[in-house]
């Protein structure tokens, strides 16, 4: 998914975007709801609230505490994908 496409997607039942800051507990009410309905995106470093561009690259520690969340904060465990997607410019 491009840049373009995550900022002006609508979020819905199977595409959220998360701020790179987000509690991860909280971040695994997200994960586990997606992994009990058909699956979705989860976009992390964009802002849910504003769209801004966050990024992930400079909170390296934070962004390892994230993909740890289907392991570490849900029971069972959730299977996930991820993708660390280069964004040079901001829109």
């Amino acid at each position: 998914m491009e840049i373009v496409e995550v900022l002006f997607h609508k979020e819905d039942q199977a595409f959220d975007c998360k701020s790179i800051q987000i509690d991860p507990k909280v971040l695994a009410i997200t994960i586990v709801a997606f992994a009990n309905a058909d699956g979705g995106t989860i976009v992390n470093g964009v802002s849910d609230k504003n769209r801004k561009i966050e990024g992930v690259v400079q909170h390296t520690e934070k962004l390892n505490e994230l993909l740890r969340v289907p392991l570490d904060f849900c029971n069972p465990s959730v299977s996930i994908n991820s993708n660390l997607s280069l964004c040079i410019d901001k829109i």
